[in-house]
């Protein structure tokens, strides 16, 4: 199977799913800063459930190297 890690638009809200992540509010205030980051980077502003569906998305990709520090880290 070949994941695409093309960028996509949101889904829209009639037949997508909903998901929740939690976040330490430290560890939020972290994220926000590197969004707002990303945002002086790249000149776009970034959500943050567009960031999640992007890492998830690339971290799919068989070769993907974002997959592989995943996978380092969940053997430790």
């Amino acid at each position: 199977m070949t994941i695409s890690t093309a960028r996509r638009p949101a889904p829209k809200t009639t037949g997508s799913v909903s998901t929740t992540v939690r976040f330490d509010p430290d560890e939020l205030l972290e994220i926000d800063a590197w969004l707002i980051g990303m945002r002086a980077e790249t000149g776009r502003r970034w959500d943050k459930a567009e960031v999640m569906r992007e890492l998830f998305r690339m971290a799919r990709a068989a070769d993907s190297p974002l997959r592989h520090a995943l996978i380092y880290r969940a053997m430790q």
